[in-house]
């Protein structure tokens, strides 16, 4: 019960925190590639979270893959 807990805190934390980021990020440099890595990112780490939570037994990797996936792509948005 406290590992679903734990995931569904980080996955709501990666909502949380995500939005904001990437309205900072995204938004401010117009409609480009760069501007849609971060939404799309999120959106990916969320979809990808979702899914490892109902096909692993460990319900902690998921949002810690989401997290990643948002993190990677908020670095390639940078790196562009």
């Amino acid at each position: 019960m406290r590992k679903n807990l734990t995931g569904a805190v980080l996955q709501l934390a990666l909502l949380v925190v995500g939005i904001p980021v990437v309205y900072l990020v995204a938004f401010p440099f117009g409609l480009t590639a760069r501007s849609l890595l971060p939404p799309l990112g999120l959106l990916a780490g969320l979809v990808v979270a979702g899914i490892l939570v109902k096909r692993t037994n460990q319900p902690v990797s998921g949002p810690l893959t989401g997290w990643l996936v948002f993190g990677t792509c908020l670095a390639l948005a940078a790196v562009l």
